[in-house]
This record gives structure tokens, C-alpha cells and sequence, in this order.
């Protein structure tokens, strides 16, 4: 492959992510990720999409990061149904 069209592969793309949604898949987790992609980036309105597979425990270590770069608090852990129905 020629160097022009390699370094063109793998340049770094910025972009506004639009969407994302997960598939699961035996023990992995298939991210695909939308993005935007900045002017002479992508065709006239182009949308990338990306997939990423991942571990479960490699999308828990992902989701606590974010969590935490963006100063949020995980969401509170739901009460058992029993916990529900006695107060406790």
C-alpha cells in the first residue's frame, strides 16, 4: 500500500457523536458509535459509525471513566422487589 493512502487511513478524525446504540454477543459487547464527521472529513452530511467490541468488563471500566470526566454519579442501585414491599 502505498504511504499516502496509509497515512490517509489512519489519521485521527474528529467528529460530533449523534448516536450509539450496543449489541451483545455471547461474552462481548459490540459498541457502534455515530458520529458527524468535521467539514472535508466526510461527504456532504456523512455520518461515520464505528464499532467497537469490547468486554463487558471493558464497558464497565469505560462507563466509570466517563462517569467520572464528567462529574457524574452512576445512576442509584434499584431496591429488590421485597426491599420495595417492606420499606427496607
Amino acid at each position: 500500500m502505498p504511504e499516502a493512502e496509509a497515512s490517509a487511513e489512519t489519521r485521527d478524525h474528529y467528529g460530533v457523536l449523534v448516536g450509539w446504540k450496543h449489541t451483545s454477543v455471547s461474552d462481548r459487547l459490540i459498541l457502534q458509535l455515530q458520529t458527524m464527521l468535521a467539514a472535508g472529513q466526510a461527504p456532504k452530511g456523512g455520518i461515520d459509525t464505528s464499532n467497537v467490541v469490547m468486554t463487558h468488563q471493558q464497558a464497565t471500566v469505560l462507563a466509570n471513566y466517563l462517569l467520572q470526566v464528567a462529574g457524574a454519579q452512576p445512576p442509584p442501585q434499584r431496591r429488590s422487589r421485597l426491599e420495595r414491599w417492606f420499606g427496607s
